[in-house]
């Protein structure tokens, strides 16, 4: 662990300078009470400003306005009767208070369950973790662009008959980060309950779980040492002045080069150059292929964050699947479960539907392959990607509670 505490120890004198991306006079607004004929107006706003969306809902949108455009966005939205108004009305306050919490933390004591983790940490736990249980296995099953590795962790108890596998992953979008320790206290939670917690036991008993904490290891480090609010990995792209990929535009879900993704590099949505161009979503698919070659996958879960939600297939379509029933039901007994934990209310329905329609994602890409319980989670909260420490524990419970639930509800 002295390897570990000496990197903790430069990451904690890192976060004592400033990032190099000030979001200073930034805002966040939410554009409300939407209705069904202003859609398109919404969505053509958003696109021909290319405006960073943090979160959507059926009737509202949060967007992220830089000073510049304050003045003609408020004019244009305004002139078309949409109801907008400032949710934060400056965004580098809460990344300067998030970051000065976490600061006050000792830079020694390894992995913190109930608070943010940089990567290095992440992969040290996750080590750690497979060394102390004998049913817990950790594997690279590939290498992000700038070679940093892509860690999973086999949660298999041995035991009976084979069984399915589960597969849950966090962090494709480098900036939410209470998916990252959602993750975390999933692999802590689920280790150190099995034998003791009958409904972790249940769990583990009839599921292989496939747990990736980290699927955007370059952007997530990223978002502590430069760009908090960074989205895509770190790909260069056509134009040397935008970087990145959406790694969530970037699946083979048969609809990759369709209308909702960006061909544009600078947009925090860009779709890459090809469906799995690049290495992080182009390895992941590949490994969970391969599982289906021998043992049934039955669920795929894709976190991320905010806005309390809980969707399936389809996004590329508001067309509905042939499962929209059972999917419906298994997405209800999941919100049901969430909030019995700590009260908080997740809706759920299609992707197209409940949040809005996108290309390339990692749910179509699932069921594309046979998955058809594969589902995209919008954790906590509903106002911002910062999410208090305090908030940390209470959405990684329920979140789990609701997967759990799910999973168990699965045939």
């Amino acid at each position: 662990m002295k390897g570990v505490r000496v990197f903790a120890s430069l990451v904690f004198v890192a976060l004592c300078s400033a990032y190099t991306v000030d979001y200073k006079g930034h805002q966040l607004w939410r554009v409300d009470d939407i209705t069904a004929a202003q859609l398109d107006d919404v969505r053509a706003i958003i696109k021909n400003l290319d405006l960073d969306v943090w979160a959507s809902g059926r009737t509202w949108v949060d967007v992220r306005v830089t000073p510049q455009l304050r003045r003609s966005l408020g004019k244009t939205l305004a002139a078309l009767n949409l109801n907008f108004r400032v949710q934060t009305e400056d965004l580098q306050s809460p990344i300067d208070e998030e970051r000065n919490n976490l600061r006050q933390r000792k830079s020694s004591t390894g992995i913190t369950i109930d608070d943010y983790n940089d990567l290095e940490t992440i992969e040290a736990f996750m080590k750690e973790t497979a060394a102390n249980y004998d049913w817990v296995t950790i594997e690279s099953i590939g290498k992000s662009l700038e070679g940093r590795d892509l860690w999973v962790n086999i949660l298999s108890v041995p035991g009976g008959a084979e069984k399915p596998i589960a597969w849950i992953d966090c962090g494709i979008h480098a900036r939410e980060w209470i998916t990252h320790s959602t993750c975390v206290y999933g692999l802590d939670h689920l280790t150190k309950e099995y034998g003791k917690d009958q409904e972790v036991t249940e769990l583990l008993d009839k599921y292989d779980i496939y747990l990736m904490p980290v699927y955007n290891p370059d952007g997530y480090s990223f978002t502590w040492t430069d760009d908090r609010m960074w989205r895509k990995n770190r790909a260069p792209t056509s134009d040397p002045f935008c970087i990145g990929v959406d790694l969530n535009r970037n699946q083979d879900d048969g609809h990759w080069d369709g209308p909702y993704s960006s061909t544009d590099p600078c947009s925090d949505a860009y779709r890459g150059t090809a469906p799995f161009s690049e290495p992080e979503s182009k390895a992941v698919s590949d490994y969970i292929e391969s599982l289906t070659q021998h043992q049934k996958v039955n669920a795929y879960f894709n976190l991320h964050s905010y806005s309390q939600l809980w969707m399936h297939v389809f996004g590329w379509t508001f067309e509905l699947a042939p499962e929209n029933d059972v999917l419906e039901s298994v997405s209800k007994i999941g919100c049901d479960a969430i909030k019995a934990t700590h009260g908080e209310t997740f809706d759920y329905g299609p992707i197209a539907s409940t949040i809005y329609p996108a290309n390339g994602g990692t749910a179509d890409w699932g069921y594309k392959i046979g998955i058809v319980h594969s589902y995209g989670l919008e954790l906590r909260d509903r106002s911002s990607f910062i999410l208090p420490k305090s908030e940390i524990l209470p959405a990684a419970e329920e979140t789990w509670a609701g997967i759990r639930a799910a999973l168990m509800a699965i045939e």
